[in-house]
């Protein structure tokens, strides 16, 4: 996702900065080149200035433009005309009248007055100009801000949901398990209950995560592979391969399970001999590739699914990552050693790989 930043314009503060380089200016241009005394200098560049930072509020709060026509430029035109008169007429009088004595002050007043009328109006014109573009610019950085939180929303409800489908898949599966084991094996189906206990407890303090360590998930993985293991005995074989280096790496929760689950499925149902699974996770450069690989009976009618399973974590990846290369299957015709009771059967291996980007944080 594109995020764009835009910084919010204090148009106030930069006002007031720019209007005292203009008094500074201004008590130049009066004390030093024409020699006016250093009182009325002061009174003169300062008065000026409040008076026209006092017009900027009343422009920064009075009617906002939308110069969806050309009246509105027009009118903004002839608006700051008539506070340029109003501002220049004002301190004319008030300052003449404050400092009539002083001959050459009121001498520069009739000689500047039309030269300062053009300076206030175009000064006003341009705070006018500057502010409607801080106020497109600030609404722009709110709209973008609050499309930004709506994606976020919709995309952490998509997530939720992708979890919440997920789960009910295995518990149902686990349950039933737990059922078949009670009459027949009560010491392992108390086992099985208990590691189910333990891993609902584990899921339920990651669901409002984002990214955990990969040593979490690998734990819970393991809390998962325990209770599968207590449902298919010693016809689940896992081997596992994994780089000892990993475990800090930041991953997304729930994302490992899945494709496990469906190694499982494809591997074992519609079969009575031990199958191999192998489990490999290797950190490459910029990415944490996890890889499983299961033996697939082509004819294994209980194999046939909806590949929710594979869809919902591609899906995940790209709403995390906007990448839709991350979860690569592939098909493989050697079969992996296994005690099939059917070796007529066409066999191959099925792998999955996720390559998971390594967040810079880490």
């Amino acid at each position: 996702m594109i995020q764009i930043k835009l910084r919010r314009i204090n148009i106030k503060s930069r006002g007031a900065i720019f209007l005292a380089m203009i008094a500074c200016a201004q008590f130049y241009w009066l004390y030093f080149i024409n020699t006016i005394p250093l009182e009325i200098s002061l009174v003169d560049a300062l008065g000026s200035s409040l008076l026209l930072y006092g017009l900027f509020f009343f422009i920064k709060y009075a009617r906002s433009f939308n110069f969806s026509s050309r009246a509105d430029y027009v009118v903004m035109i002839f608006q700051n005309i008539v506070f340029a008169l109003l501002w220049i007429y004002f301190c004319r009088y008030a300052l003449i009248d404050l400092f009539a004595t002083q001959k050459n002050y009121v001498a520069l007043w009739q000689t500047s007055f039309f030269m300062r009328g053009f300076v206030g109006w175009v000064i006003l014109f341009c705070f006018s100009a500057i502010n409607f573009l801080a106020n497109q610019l600030n609404q722009t950085r709110a709209s973008i801000i609050e499309e930004q939180q709506a994606q976020q929303l919709r995309k952490e409800a998509e997530l939720y949901k992708l979890r919440q489908q997920l789960q009910p898949h295995f518990l149902f599966n686990s349950l039933n398990s737990i059922n078949a084991l009670i009459g027949r094996d009560p010491k392992n189906a108390r086992n099985m209950i208990q590691q189910l206990s333990d891993y609902l407890r584990s899921t339920l303090r990651k669901e409002d995560d984002t990214f955990i360590t990969f040593r979490e998930e690998l734990s819970d993985l393991k809390l998962y592979l325990a209770i599968e293991q207590v449902r298919f005995g010693h016809r689940l074989v896992i081997e596992e391969y994994i780089e000892i280096d990993c475990d800090e790496i930041q991953i997304p929760p729930f994302l490992l399970q899945p494709l496990v689950e469906n190694a499982i499925k494809y591997g074992l149902y519609g079969t009575i001999g031990s199958v191999h699974i192998v489990i490999k996770v290797i950190r490459k450069k910029d990415a944490l590739v996890f890889s499983i690989t299961n033996p697939y009976d082509l004819d294994a009618v209980a194999t046939k699914g909806t590949g929710f399973g594979l869809e919902s974590i591609r899906r995940r990846l790209y709403l995390l990552f906007a990448r839709n290369d991350l979860l690569k299957i592939e098909q493989k015709v050697q079969p992996l050693e296994s005690t099939r009771s059917d070796e007529s059967s066409p066999l191959q291996t099925f792998m999955a790989t996720i390559a998971i980007p390594i967040r810079n944080n880490i």
